[in-house]
């Protein structure tokens, strides 16, 4: 008799300490799961972050903005989800329209060193000689 309530005073402690807190956590990843919409920021089990860009309720999958660049993954494989913040949002589009602009000025600043040191190109006596190569004329 003492064994059989041995087993089941263990049986109930696995239960408050193991299985309980799992479903708890369980059912409150589906509500996350549940609540989350297009223009959230998510963050998948494997470390990707993103934003929401669609949702498809028939094949259970959610379509992941990463900057640019689209993204498929099963709707259990989001971690976990952050609501989109409409200033937030209005700042980061800003700051990606910033460094886009900033490194097409760098882009376009480096066409024109390019174009400045072809122009440097002279002609002498016919044959092209590049500032600081030796003359083809002084090898003869």
């Amino acid at each position: 008799m003492s064994l059989l309530l041995y087993f089941i005073v263990v049986g109930g402690i696995m239960y408050f300490l193991m299985i309980r807190p799992q479903k708890k956590r369980q059912e409150k990843h589906k509500d996350m799961l549940s609540s989350m919409g297009v223009g959230d920021h998510a963050v998948t089990i494997g470390g990707l972050h993103g934003v929401i860009y669609e949702i498809d309720e028939v094949k259970n999958t959610i379509t992941l903005d990463c900057e640019g660049v689209l993204l498929v993954f099963e709707r259990s494989a989001i971690a976990r989800t952050q609501k989109a913040d409409p200033a937030g949002t209005e700042a980061a589009n800003a700051a990606i329209s910033n460094a886009a602009e900033a490194q097409a000025a760098e882009k376009a600043e480096e066409e024109t060193v390019q174009t400045q040191e072809a122009d440097q190109v002279e002609e002498k006596d016919g044959l092209e000689v590049r500032e600081g190569q030796a003359d083809p004329q002084d090898e003869e």
